[in-house]
Protein backbone atom coordinates (compact mmCIF):
# COMPACT_ATOMS: atom_id res chain seq x y z
CA UNK A 1 0.00 0.00 0.00
CA UNK A 2 2.81 2.33 1.14
CA UNK A 3 4.14 2.19 -2.64
CA UNK A 4 0.76 2.76 -4.43
CA UNK A 5 0.47 6.27 -2.05
CA UNK A 6 4.22 7.20 -3.34
CA UNK A 7 3.19 6.23 -6.69
CA UNK A 8 -0.38 8.11 -6.81
CA UNK A 9 1.26 11.04 -4.92
CA UNK A 10 4.31 11.43 -7.90
CA UNK A 11 1.59 11.21 -10.27
CA UNK A 12 -0.34 14.18 -9.25
CA UNK A 13 2.41 16.27 -9.44
CA UNK A 14 3.97 15.12 -12.28
CA UNK A 15 1.66 17.28 -13.77
CA UNK A 16 0.92 19.84 -11.80
CA UNK A 17 -1.22 22.04 -14.55
CA UNK A 18 -3.69 19.12 -14.41
CA UNK A 19 -3.86 18.20 -10.65
CA UNK A 20 -4.67 21.93 -9.64
CA UNK A 21 -7.28 22.35 -12.57
CA UNK A 22 -8.99 19.01 -10.95
CA UNK A 23 -8.29 20.61 -7.06
CA UNK A 24 -9.98 24.38 -8.07
CA UNK A 25 -12.87 22.22 -9.17
CA UNK A 26 -13.30 20.46 -6.00
CA UNK A 27 -12.23 23.69 -3.91
CA UNK A 28 -14.98 26.20 -5.88
CA UNK A 29 -17.39 22.83 -5.73
CA UNK A 30 -17.17 23.39 -1.55
CA UNK A 31 -16.67 27.67 -1.69
CA UNK A 32 -19.88 27.66 -3.78
CA UNK A 33 -21.78 25.32 -1.84
CA UNK A 34 -21.43 26.56 1.30
CA UNK A 35 -22.03 29.93 0.34
CA UNK A 36 -25.35 29.12 -0.76
CA UNK A 37 -26.18 27.19 2.27
CA UNK A 38 -24.76 29.33 4.65
CA UNK A 39 -26.84 32.42 2.84
CA UNK A 40 -30.27 30.16 3.02
CA UNK A 41 -29.65 29.16 6.79
CA UNK A 42 -28.56 32.97 7.60
CA UNK A 43 -31.94 33.96 6.33
CA UNK A 44 -33.66 31.44 8.76
CA UNK A 45 -31.54 32.92 12.12
CA UNK A 46 -32.64 36.36 10.61
CA UNK A 47 -36.29 35.54 10.55
CA UNK A 48 -36.11 33.29 14.25
CA UNK A 49 -33.88 35.89 16.21
CA UNK A 50 -36.23 38.83 15.47
CA UNK A 51 -39.13 36.92 16.11
CA UNK A 52 -38.22 35.54 19.46
CA UNK A 53 -36.49 38.56 20.35
CA UNK A 54 -39.69 40.71 19.81
CA UNK A 55 -42.46 38.46 20.52
CA UNK A 56 -41.95 34.98 21.79
CA UNK A 57 -38.39 34.53 23.20
CA UNK A 58 -36.38 31.32 22.16
CA UNK A 59 -38.59 29.45 25.18
CA UNK A 60 -41.29 30.32 27.48
CA UNK A 61 -42.56 28.96 30.68
CA UNK A 62 -46.39 28.88 30.94
CA UNK A 63 -49.01 28.02 33.10
CA UNK A 64 -50.63 24.38 31.55
CA UNK A 65 -53.69 25.93 30.28
CA UNK A 66 -52.53 29.20 29.41
CA UNK A 67 -51.57 28.09 25.47
CA UNK A 68 -55.45 26.93 25.45
CA UNK A 69 -57.14 29.48 26.79
CA UNK A 70 -54.97 32.82 27.07
CA UNK A 71 -56.46 34.68 29.78
CA UNK A 72 -54.96 36.48 32.61
CA UNK A 73 -56.30 33.91 35.15
CA UNK A 74 -53.82 31.15 33.65
CA UNK A 75 -50.98 33.16 35.05
CA UNK A 76 -48.05 32.25 36.82
CA UNK A 77 -46.36 33.43 40.27
CA UNK A 78 -42.93 33.70 40.68
CA UNK A 79 -40.76 31.23 42.08
CA UNK A 80 -36.82 32.24 42.89
CA UNK A 81 -35.75 28.62 43.58
CA UNK A 82 -36.95 27.64 39.88
CA UNK A 83 -35.52 30.84 37.98
CA UNK A 84 -32.25 30.01 39.65
CA UNK A 85 -31.83 26.56 38.49
CA UNK A 86 -33.60 27.84 34.90
CA UNK A 87 -30.70 30.04 34.72
CA UNK A 88 -28.16 27.61 35.46
CA UNK A 89 -29.06 25.28 32.59
CA UNK A 90 -26.14 25.31 29.59
CA UNK A 91 -26.90 28.32 27.03
CA UNK A 92 -29.38 30.01 29.04
CA UNK A 93 -28.79 33.50 28.59
CA UNK A 94 -31.30 35.54 30.28
CA UNK A 95 -34.34 34.94 32.27
CA UNK A 96 -37.10 37.38 32.80
CA UNK A 97 -41.53 37.66 32.95
CA UNK A 98 -43.38 39.71 31.17
CA UNK A 99 -47.08 40.13 31.01
CA UNK A 100 -49.15 39.76 27.74
CA UNK A 101 -52.20 40.80 27.24
CA UNK A 102 -54.85 43.18 24.99
CA UNK A 103 -56.64 46.22 25.45
CA UNK A 104 -58.39 49.15 23.56
CA UNK A 105 -55.81 52.01 23.35
CA UNK A 106 -58.07 55.52 22.99
CA UNK A 107 -56.42 59.11 22.62
CA UNK A 108 -59.19 62.15 21.36
CA UNK A 109 -61.39 60.44 18.80
CA UNK A 110 -59.71 57.43 17.83
CA UNK A 111 -59.26 54.24 19.56
CA UNK A 112 -57.53 51.00 18.49
CA UNK A 113 -57.18 47.30 19.56
CA UNK A 114 -53.57 47.09 20.92
CA UNK A 115 -51.05 44.73 22.44
CA UNK A 116 -49.94 45.26 25.70
CA UNK A 117 -46.60 43.77 27.01
CA UNK A 118 -45.36 44.20 30.64
CA UNK A 119 -41.77 44.14 30.60
CA UNK A 120 -38.60 44.49 32.84
CA UNK A 121 -37.03 47.46 30.95
CA UNK A 122 -33.16 46.52 31.35
CA UNK A 123 -33.43 42.74 31.13
CA UNK A 124 -35.51 43.05 27.86
CA UNK A 125 -33.25 45.69 26.34
CA UNK A 126 -30.39 43.00 26.51
CA UNK A 127 -32.68 40.80 23.99
CA UNK A 128 -34.38 43.39 21.91
CA UNK A 129 -32.12 46.44 22.31
CA UNK A 130 -35.09 48.24 22.55
CA UNK A 131 -33.36 51.71 23.74
CA UNK A 132 -31.78 51.64 20.35
CA UNK A 133 -35.44 51.86 18.10
CA UNK A 134 -36.52 54.43 19.76
CA UNK A 135 -37.46 57.22 17.35
CA UNK A 136 -38.06 59.68 20.09
CA UNK A 137 -38.40 60.21 23.34
CA UNK A 138 -36.70 58.02 26.70
CA UNK A 139 -36.60 54.57 27.77
CA UNK A 140 -38.68 53.38 30.57
CA UNK A 141 -37.17 51.98 33.97
CA UNK A 142 -38.66 49.42 36.29
CA UNK A 143 -40.83 51.83 38.14
CA UNK A 144 -42.23 54.21 35.16
CA UNK A 145 -45.86 54.79 35.32
CA UNK A 146 -45.72 55.56 31.41
CA UNK A 147 -45.87 53.95 28.11
CA UNK A 148 -43.61 53.39 25.34
CA UNK A 149 -45.87 53.14 22.12
CA UNK A 150 -45.22 51.97 18.32
CA UNK A 151 -44.86 54.58 15.64
CA UNK A 152 -47.34 53.24 13.36
CA UNK A 153 -49.62 53.37 16.71
CA UNK A 154 -48.54 56.71 17.63
CA UNK A 155 -49.36 58.05 13.86
CA UNK A 156 -52.60 56.46 13.75
CA UNK A 157 -53.73 57.74 17.19
CA UNK A 158 -51.96 61.47 16.49
CA UNK A 159 -49.67 60.87 19.60
CA UNK A 160 -46.74 62.19 20.47
CA UNK A 161 -43.95 62.01 23.43
CA UNK A 162 -46.06 63.76 26.49
CA UNK A 163 -49.38 62.77 25.25
CA UNK A 164 -51.78 61.05 27.32
CA UNK A 165 -53.14 57.42 26.07
CA UNK A 166 -56.33 55.87 27.67
CA UNK A 167 -55.96 51.83 27.97
CA UNK A 168 -58.97 49.88 28.99
CA UNK A 169 -59.50 46.17 29.24
CA UNK A 170 -60.22 43.61 31.46
CA UNK A 171 -57.73 42.51 34.03
CA UNK A 172 -56.92 39.13 36.41
CA UNK A 173 -60.58 37.38 37.64
CA UNK A 174 -62.43 39.92 35.38
CA UNK A 175 -61.53 42.71 37.38
CA UNK A 176 -62.39 46.20 35.42
CA UNK A 177 -59.17 47.53 34.30
CA UNK A 178 -58.85 51.10 33.03
CA UNK A 179 -55.77 53.67 33.14
CA UNK A 180 -54.13 56.50 31.44
CA UNK A 181 -50.63 56.55 30.68
CA UNK A 182 -48.65 59.67 29.71
CA UNK A 183 -46.16 58.72 26.42
CA UNK A 184 -42.46 58.32 27.47
CA UNK A 185 -41.26 57.26 24.31
CA UNK A 186 -41.87 56.20 20.56
CA UNK A 187 -40.16 53.22 19.31
CA UNK A 188 -39.57 51.97 15.91
CA UNK A 189 -40.60 47.67 15.30
CA UNK A 190 -39.26 45.66 13.27
CA UNK A 191 -41.94 44.09 11.76
CA UNK A 192 -45.06 46.30 10.06
CA UNK A 193 -47.71 44.66 11.70
CA UNK A 194 -46.32 44.92 15.50
CA UNK A 195 -45.90 48.11 14.79
CA UNK A 196 -49.19 48.95 14.37
CA UNK A 197 -50.70 47.89 17.77
CA UNK A 198 -47.45 47.45 20.13
CA UNK A 199 -47.23 49.46 23.51
CA UNK A 200 -44.53 48.67 26.35
CA UNK A 201 -45.05 49.27 30.24
CA UNK A 202 -42.70 48.27 33.08
CA UNK A 203 -44.26 45.16 34.91
CA UNK A 204 -44.93 47.04 37.61
CA UNK A 205 -47.34 49.02 36.04
CA UNK A 206 -48.81 46.13 34.21
CA UNK A 207 -49.40 44.23 37.27
CA UNK A 208 -50.68 47.38 38.43
CA UNK A 209 -52.99 47.81 35.45
CA UNK A 210 -54.32 44.69 35.27
CA UNK A 211 -54.80 43.47 39.21
CA UNK A 212 -52.10 40.65 38.47
CA UNK A 213 -49.52 41.53 42.09
CA UNK A 214 -46.90 39.39 42.01
CA UNK A 215 -48.68 37.28 38.82
CA UNK A 216 -47.23 36.54 35.51
CA UNK A 217 -48.64 35.33 32.20
CA UNK A 218 -44.96 33.79 30.64
CA UNK A 219 -41.49 33.37 31.81
CA UNK A 220 -39.36 34.37 28.62
CA UNK A 221 -35.83 32.12 28.67
CA UNK A 222 -33.22 33.38 25.86
CA UNK A 223 -30.60 30.58 24.98
CA UNK A 224 -27.59 31.39 22.57
CA UNK A 225 -29.00 30.89 19.61
CA UNK A 226 -32.07 28.40 18.36
CA UNK A 227 -29.84 25.68 18.22
CA UNK A 228 -29.51 24.92 21.56
CA UNK A 229 -33.27 25.22 22.21
CA UNK A 230 -34.36 21.41 22.39
CA UNK A 231 -31.79 20.51 25.06
CA UNK A 232 -32.42 23.45 27.02
CA UNK A 233 -36.35 22.16 27.18
CA UNK A 234 -35.43 18.81 27.80
CA UNK A 235 -33.27 20.39 30.87
CA UNK A 236 -36.02 22.35 31.90
CA UNK A 237 -39.07 20.04 31.67
CA UNK A 238 -37.91 18.15 34.68
CA UNK A 239 -37.64 20.90 36.67
CA UNK A 240 -41.25 22.31 36.47
CA UNK A 241 -44.05 21.79 38.58
CA UNK A 242 -47.33 19.99 37.23
CA UNK A 243 -49.18 23.34 36.52
CA UNK A 244 -46.41 24.66 34.09
CA UNK A 245 -45.01 23.79 30.97
CA UNK A 246 -42.46 24.68 29.09
CA UNK A 247 -42.88 25.58 24.97
CA UNK A 248 -40.34 26.37 22.41
CA UNK A 249 -40.45 29.04 19.68
CA UNK A 250 -41.68 26.56 17.08
CA UNK A 251 -44.40 25.65 19.19
CA UNK A 252 -45.45 29.55 20.21
CA UNK A 253 -44.81 30.50 16.36
CA UNK A 254 -46.31 27.88 14.55
CA UNK A 255 -46.58 29.71 10.92
CA UNK A 256 -43.23 30.95 11.00
CA UNK A 257 -41.57 27.29 11.55
CA UNK A 258 -43.94 25.93 8.74
CA UNK A 259 -42.91 28.82 6.33
CA UNK A 260 -39.36 27.62 7.48
CA UNK A 261 -39.44 24.54 6.67
CA UNK A 262 -40.99 24.60 3.19
CA UNK A 263 -38.67 27.03 2.26
CA UNK A 264 -35.62 24.68 3.69
CA UNK A 265 -37.36 22.18 1.34
CA UNK A 266 -37.08 23.85 -1.73
CA UNK A 267 -33.08 24.97 -0.76
CA UNK A 268 -32.47 21.33 -0.87
CA UNK A 269 -33.73 20.64 -3.97
CA UNK A 270 -31.98 23.75 -5.68
CA UNK A 271 -28.72 22.01 -3.38
CA UNK A 272 -29.50 18.71 -5.12
CA UNK A 273 -29.39 20.54 -8.60
CA UNK A 274 -26.40 22.62 -7.37
CA UNK A 275 -24.67 19.08 -6.06
CA UNK A 276 -25.44 17.50 -9.27
CA UNK A 277 -23.58 20.82 -11.01
CA UNK A 278 -20.63 20.09 -8.98
CA UNK A 279 -20.70 16.65 -9.45
CA UNK A 280 -20.47 16.94 -13.34
CA UNK A 281 -17.71 19.67 -13.14
CA UNK A 282 -15.66 17.21 -10.92
CA UNK A 283 -16.47 14.52 -13.56
CA UNK A 284 -15.46 16.31 -16.35
CA UNK A 285 -11.78 17.12 -15.40
CA UNK A 286 -11.70 13.40 -13.97
CA UNK A 287 -12.51 12.36 -17.73
CA UNK A 288 -9.96 15.03 -19.06
CA UNK A 289 -7.25 14.07 -16.98
CA UNK A 290 -8.10 10.03 -17.91
CA UNK A 291 -8.23 11.03 -21.33
CA UNK A 292 -4.70 12.94 -21.21
CA UNK A 293 -3.19 9.99 -19.93
CA UNK A 294 -4.41 6.71 -21.62
CA UNK A 295 -0.95 6.49 -23.42
CA UNK A 296 0.50 6.51 -19.91
CA UNK A 297 -1.69 4.02 -18.56
CA UNK A 298 -0.78 1.61 -21.61
CA UNK A 299 3.03 1.86 -21.10
CA UNK A 300 2.99 0.93 -17.46
CA UNK A 301 0.54 -1.83 -18.07
CA UNK A 302 3.10 -2.96 -21.00
CA UNK A 303 5.48 -3.25 -18.53
CA UNK A 304 3.45 -5.46 -16.03
CA UNK A 305 1.18 -3.22 -14.03
CA UNK A 306 -2.14 -4.81 -14.15
CA UNK A 307 -5.42 -2.79 -14.87
CA UNK A 308 -6.29 -3.39 -10.84
CA UNK A 309 -3.59 -1.70 -9.62
CA UNK A 310 -3.97 1.47 -11.91
CA UNK A 311 -7.75 1.04 -10.60
CA UNK A 312 -5.71 1.14 -7.15
CA UNK A 313 -3.55 4.17 -7.59
CA UNK A 314 -6.41 6.47 -9.60
CA UNK A 315 -8.47 5.82 -6.43
CA UNK A 316 -5.73 7.17 -4.00
CA UNK A 317 -5.27 9.81 -6.25
CA UNK A 318 -9.24 10.74 -6.42
CA UNK A 319 -9.32 10.35 -2.55
CA UNK A 320 -6.53 12.30 -2.04
CA UNK A 321 -7.75 15.07 -4.56
CA UNK A 322 -10.59 14.80 -2.64
CA UNK A 323 -9.51 15.52 1.00
CA UNK A 324 -7.05 18.48 -0.21
CA UNK A 325 -9.32 20.00 -2.11
CA UNK A 326 -11.95 19.69 0.42
CA UNK A 327 -9.63 21.20 3.43
CA UNK A 328 -8.56 24.05 0.98
CA UNK A 329 -12.52 24.67 0.58
CA UNK A 330 -12.82 25.21 3.95
CA UNK A 331 -10.55 27.12 4.54
CA UNK A 332 -11.13 29.54 1.93
CA UNK A 333 -14.75 29.32 2.61
CA UNK A 334 -14.42 30.20 6.24
CA UNK A 335 -12.97 34.11 6.39
CA UNK A 336 -15.68 34.76 3.02
CA UNK A 337 -18.63 33.92 5.45
CA UNK A 338 -16.98 35.21 7.85
CA UNK A 339 -16.94 38.45 6.76
CA UNK A 340 -20.07 38.30 5.32
CA UNK A 341 -21.49 37.63 8.64
CA UNK A 342 -19.97 40.56 9.97
CA UNK A 343 -21.48 42.32 7.86
CA UNK A 344 -24.84 41.50 5.84
CA UNK A 345 -25.07 42.46 2.61
CA UNK A 346 -28.14 45.45 2.06
CA UNK A 347 -30.69 44.81 -0.34
CA UNK A 348 -32.59 47.14 -2.29
CA UNK A 349 -35.53 47.68 -4.19
CA UNK A 350 -38.68 45.27 -4.28
CA UNK A 351 -37.02 42.38 -2.41
CA UNK A 352 -36.02 44.74 0.62
CA UNK A 353 -39.85 46.20 0.58
CA UNK A 354 -41.18 41.84 0.71
CA UNK A 355 -38.51 41.53 3.52
CA UNK A 356 -39.96 44.78 5.19
CA UNK A 357 -43.15 43.39 4.95
CA UNK A 358 -42.29 40.30 7.05
CA UNK A 359 -40.97 42.20 9.24
CA UNK A 360 -37.50 41.07 8.71
CA UNK A 361 -33.95 43.68 7.91
CA UNK A 362 -33.52 43.77 4.41
CA UNK A 363 -30.02 42.30 4.46
CA UNK A 364 -28.48 38.89 3.47
CA UNK A 365 -27.45 37.51 6.15
CA UNK A 366 -25.12 34.34 6.53
CA UNK A 367 -25.02 31.65 9.02
CA UNK A 368 -21.37 30.30 10.52
CA UNK A 369 -22.82 27.36 12.48
CA UNK A 370 -19.18 24.67 11.54
CA UNK A 371 -21.39 22.16 10.28
CA UNK A 372 -22.67 23.82 7.19
CA UNK A 373 -19.25 23.83 5.94
CA UNK A 374 -17.92 20.68 7.25
CA UNK A 375 -20.98 19.06 5.71
CA UNK A 376 -20.50 20.51 2.20
CA UNK A 377 -16.76 19.48 2.19
CA UNK A 378 -17.31 15.97 3.22
CA UNK A 379 -20.60 15.64 0.49
CA UNK A 380 -18.29 17.22 -2.35
CA UNK A 381 -15.52 14.47 -1.43
CA UNK A 382 -17.72 12.09 -1.47
CA UNK A 383 -18.93 13.30 -4.94
CA UNK A 384 -15.30 13.06 -5.96
CA UNK A 385 -14.93 9.32 -4.47
CA UNK A 386 -18.50 8.33 -6.95
CA UNK A 387 -16.70 10.11 -9.85
CA UNK A 388 -13.46 8.38 -8.97
CA UNK A 389 -15.67 5.32 -9.33
CA UNK A 390 -16.31 6.60 -12.99
CA UNK A 391 -12.79 6.52 -13.61
CA UNK A 392 -12.25 3.00 -12.58
CA UNK A 393 -15.33 1.91 -14.39
CA UNK A 394 -13.76 3.66 -17.82
CA UNK A 395 -9.95 1.95 -17.12
CA UNK A 396 -11.87 -1.02 -16.71
CA UNK A 397 -13.29 -1.15 -20.18
CA UNK A 398 -10.20 0.95 -21.99
CA UNK A 399 -8.29 -1.36 -24.36
CA UNK A 400 -4.91 -0.66 -23.31
CA UNK A 401 -3.04 -1.95 -25.87
CA UNK A 402 -4.72 0.75 -28.03
CA UNK A 403 -4.30 3.34 -25.78
CA UNK A 404 -0.52 2.50 -25.92
CA UNK A 405 -0.26 3.49 -29.55
CA UNK A 406 -2.69 7.07 -28.88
Amino acid sequence: MNTYLKLAWRNLWRNKRRTLITLSSIVFSVLFVSLMRSMNEGSYDSMIDTMVKFYSGYLQVQDTAYWDEKTLDNSLESNLVLDKKIASIKDVSLVTYRIESFALAAHQEKSKPVMVFGINPQLEDQIIQLSDKIVSGNFIDEKSKEAMISLGLSKYLNLKVGDTIVLISQGYHGVSAAGKFKVKSVFKHPSPDFDKRVIFLSLETAQEFYSMTDKYTSQVIMAKDHYSVENISKNIKPLLPKNRTVMTWDEIVPELASMIKSDRIGGIVMLLILYLVVGFGIFGTAMMMLNERKREFGIINAIGMHKYQINIVLSIEMIILGIIGAFIGLLLTFPIIAYFYNNPIPLTGDMAEVMLEYGIEPFMYFSIQPLIFINQAIIVFFISLIVSFFVIISIARMNLTKALRS
